[in-house]
């Protein structure tokens, strides 16, 4: 999708996010890449510096590069009467198609998914 929204000419980027750092690095990498793409134009050289965060050294350093670029804001801060989450279960029937293709995931896949369960009512 980043490749795509390359395409655009925009005079500025807003960017959105609930989780900027989630599981790698490059992730960061992706969107500081899509906010300025002038001062975050070689993956290499971002994988290089912050490739593999082992050290809190490392982890200061991505976050001094981030502070311009990010505006947090935790839910105390801003809200402070959060009603507790609500959740409803709608119950959806499959289409026909979607049941042959999960009977299908399923058959081709069965030895691995019952796996360990030994005396359970697999099947």
């Amino acid at each position: 999708m980043v490749d795509e929204l390359k395409m655009f000419t925009m005079p500025h980027r807003v960017l959105l996010t609930g989780t900027p750092i989630q599981n790698s690095s490059l992730e960061v990498y992706a969107l500081l890449n899509f906010v300025d793409p002038e001062s975050f134009h070689s993956e290499s050289a971002f994988t290089e510096e912050f490739g593999d965060i082992k050290d809190a050294e490392t982890v200061e350093r991505l976050k001094t590069l981030m502070r311009p670029y990010l505006l947090r804001r935790l839910k105390e801060d801003v809200e402070k009467v959060i009603p507790p989450k609500e959740e409803t279960i709608v119950s959806v029937e499959l289409t026909r198609v979607q049941k042959k293709w999960y009977r299908a995931l399923l058959e081709r896949n069965f030895s691995f998914l019952t796996k360990g369960s030994k005396g359970s009512n697999v099947g």
